[in-house]
């Protein structure tokens, strides 16, 4: 039987009756969802409930995987699996014909309730090897997102993956393809912590899925046997980062990542994961040594009877913003050699945006040549904007060559090499604040004779700027601005995001650059407000995914952190003695001696000379008890300490690094004799929370809160807690 929900036909001739799976109530909140709310409230519902499954459904971002391939609006597709529809809708907007096969009926009202405007739209609800025998068409596409993995359901056999690829390959047209995206099981993020994407499980996939069944991902090496034993099938690789679910950036063989490129890693929205090592710098190793294909977190393939390359090799997604500056950036191949550069409006709010690139590097062209430097050159196409394809170094590449090899003099000498040119470029007249950059940078509070140009290219950051054997080009000149920006707002722009970036340049903040290019701490701050408000105005009522990540994730829990502090427990605790002479503690100025499980006992000598003295029992988190600190008349010694005072001679050091100090020594005292015992940590805590609720008995309802969280914080972060409360 047929029905119609708008214009979308749903055929319900092969459904079994009832559905074989569901993720229950949140199905029926999704179908509200699609039945209420149009497409373009989609972002502000996500950001309202706050909830991965309806962030997974409903995001565009999941389009993001197949928007960029070449259709011509004469395609027949076949999309299988079709879930909720989180990719239906863009095959309606570029094809022809959009046929769905799916089980779930539910999920196919909420997909046609989502679409039902689309005419060229028909789900037919099923098993896909009971409805494939009623199949009579060929097909242009035939998707397979998401769905591959599940293969032994869908297909009764013995090699199901095989006979699955076998059999749908059977319903496409002689140049047809399919698409195929999947995880990849030797994923990176896998390796770093994150769990299994069908089980929820660590390193499931890694060890060949030992305790589960039903779901299966895997390896380039073993997708490339499977093409091979379904009829010889031809592919093209593509690596969605950071994966097929949530696509920003698909590279391709043809184009690899750069070093340095892949530095966004927070996409487990939907469970907690270990963080066992900082990614990127991994991620840089494996390009070094040509492995990236085979731990790229996901496969996006498009796979044929013959093998064809598509003309993009590579595609950058922009469209985490207002929908006037949606856009997404491809790399293309009109020939072997023949590269070029397309800056594509995804919606068409965006298309003055992208059409406006043309006169900006014609009206900015003039100004950079007066410093020896180019504009990547831009004209207009039918669907957006073509700039040429050029090879060579950036700055920001250059100076991470110079920091890697510690020549801090000479990368400090190439910046500022640069931040002068921009200098004379961007200061030829007196800075006026106008209504329209109050619109984009806010009512920035501006004092004194600010310089600035006609015209404001406010992003040449030293990735954007390239360098080649005889010319200096500037890649990217989408914000620039037609009224005045001060010079220095775009070198703060220069310097912060050099240095902001990426972690290894954590050391150059101490070379105070933005000092020496004569922005004022004052003038730091007000500009970080400026950024702040046009990154605002970029994004406009769109609520990006990383925005929501606090609020949807789970989180995560770093293993360095939780490691070091049991380093630290289990090592051999001494007690360091420091004496100050005059010229403050000093290494080389101290003593240190054995400690047991249970603490320290000893009686030290107090040197001539020594107006001070600090006792440094060991570098580990936990608790301590003075049983006795006196000289050897008896009398008490003064201190004081870095541990939180619990009473009874009792301190808490959350933070590690106990240390206490006597600040005056006696005349004549030459013994101190000191007993220190080590709490249990689980007192020590204990202790910690009841004496902190008694000095702070206005915040007991969150301390109460954190108390709940305490087993599942390491001590660093207690003692962070505590400190933010004392203050």
């Amino acid at each position: 039987m047929k029905e119609k929900i708008g214009k979308v036909v749903l055929d319900d001739t092969y459904y079994p009756g009832e559905d074989l799976y569901s993720d229950g109530a949140v199905e029926d909140e999704m179908l509200d969802i699609a039945r209420t709310y149009p497409e373009n409230k989609w972002n502000q519902v996500i950001a309202q409930r706050k909830s991965w499954p309806v962030l997974y459904h409903f995001s565009h971002i999941r389009e993001n995987i197949i928007s960029w391939l070449p259709f011509t609006g004469e395609e027949n597709v076949l999309e299988i699996g079709s879930g909720c529809g989180a990719v239906t809708g863009a095959l309606c907007k570029r094809a022809k014909k959009v046929t769905c096969i799916e089980l779930s009926k539910k999920r196919s009202q909420i997909n046609a309730w989502r679409h039902r405007k689309f005419g060229n739209l028909t789900i037919l609800m099923g098993n896909f090897q009971e409805i494939e025998r009623s199949l009579t068409e060929e097909y242009d596409y035939i998707t397979l997102i998401g769905v591959f993995e599940y293969g032994e359901n869908y297909i009764d056999s013995s090699t199901p993956f095989v006979d699955f690829l076998r059999t749908v390959a059977a319903h496409l047209k002689p140049e047809g393809k399919i698409i195929l995206a999947i995880e990849n099981r030797f994923g990176l993020k896998y390796w770093a912590g994150c769990t299994e994407d069908h089980f929820g499980t660590l390193f499931e996939g890694l060890e060949g899925y030992p305790t589960t069944k039903g779901v299966k991902t895997f390896t380039k090496k073993e997708l490339s046997g499977i093409l091979e034993k379904a009829g010889g099938l031809k592919a093209s690789w593509y690596y969605p980062f950071p994966d097929y679910k949530l696509p920003m950036t698909v590279f391709s063989d043809r184009r690899l990542p750069l070093k340095g490129e892949m530095n966004r890693m927070e996409t487990n929205y939907d469970r907690l994961r270990l963080q066992l090592f900082q990614e990127s710098p991994v991620y840089d190793s494996l390009l070094e040594n040509d492995l990236f294909p085979e731990f790229s977190n996901s496969f996006l393939l498009l796979i044929g009877k013959e093998e064809s390359c598509s003309q993009t090799v590579y595609v950058k997604f922009s469209n985490e913003r207002d929908r006037r500056f949606s856009l997404r950036t491809e790399i293309c191949e009109a020939g072997k050699y023949a590269r070029f550069v397309r800056k594509v409006p995804e919606t068409e709010e965006a298309q003055s945006h992208v059409r406006n690139l043309e006169n900006i590097e014609r009206e900015l062209t003039g100004l950079y040549e007066k410093e020896g430097m180019e504009l990547n050159f831009c004209r207009l196409e039918k669907d957006g904007a073509r700039l040429e394809y050029l090879e060579g170094t950036t700055l920001e590449e250059r100076l991470d060559g110079l920091l890697k090899k510690g020549e801090i003099e000479k990368l400090e000498e190439l910046l500022f090499f640069y931040l002068k040119k921009i200098r004379n470029i961007h200061s030829r007249s007196i800075f006026q604040k106008t209504p329209e950059f109050v619109k984009v940078f806010g009512d920035a509070e501006l004092e004194g004779e600010l310089r600035c140009g006609g015209i404001s290219n406010i992003d040449i950051v030293p990735a954007n700027i390239l360098i080649q054997q005889d010319r200096v080009v500037i890649l990217d000149y989408e914000w620039t601005f037609r009224f005045p920006v001060p010079c220095n707002f775009i070198l703060y722009r220069m310097i912060h995001y050099y240095l902001e970036s990426d972690g290894k340049r954590r050391i150059l903040k101490e070379r105070n650059f933005y000092e020496k290019a004569g922005i004022s701490e004052k003038e730091q701050k007000i500009y970080a407000g400026m950024e702040k408000h046009f990154q605002a105005y970029i994004e406009g009522s769109h609520v990006s995914l990383l925005s929501l990540y606090d609020e949807v994730s789970p989180g995560k829990v770093e293993i360095l952190p939780i490691y070091e502090k049991m380093r630290i427990a289990s090592a051999e605790r001494r007690l360091q003695v420091f004496y100050d002479r005059g010229r403050d503690f000093r290494e080389e100025d101290s003593v240190s001696r054995p400690m047991g499980k249970q603490g320290a006992a000893a009686e030290i000598e107090i040197p001539e000379g020594v107006r001070r003295i600090r006792l440094d029992p060991g570098e580990a988190s936990g608790g301590l008890i003075i049983r006795k600190l006196c000289y050897e008349n008896g009398g008490k010694a003064a201190f004081t300490s870095n541990g939180f005072p619990l009473g009874g001679g009792a301190y808490y050091f959350g933070g590690g690094d106990p240390q206490f100090i006597l600040e005056k020594i006696p005349a004549g005292a030459r013994k101190l004799q000191i007993e220190i015992e080590i709490m249990k940590e689980p007192e020590a805590e204990e202790a910690f929370w009841r004496s902190l609720s008694r000095v702070s008995a206005e915040k007991d309802a969150e301390i109460a809160a954190l108390k709940e969280k305490i087993r599942q914080m390491e001590n660093t972060k207690v003692w962070k807690i505590y400190r933010s409360l004392k203050k």
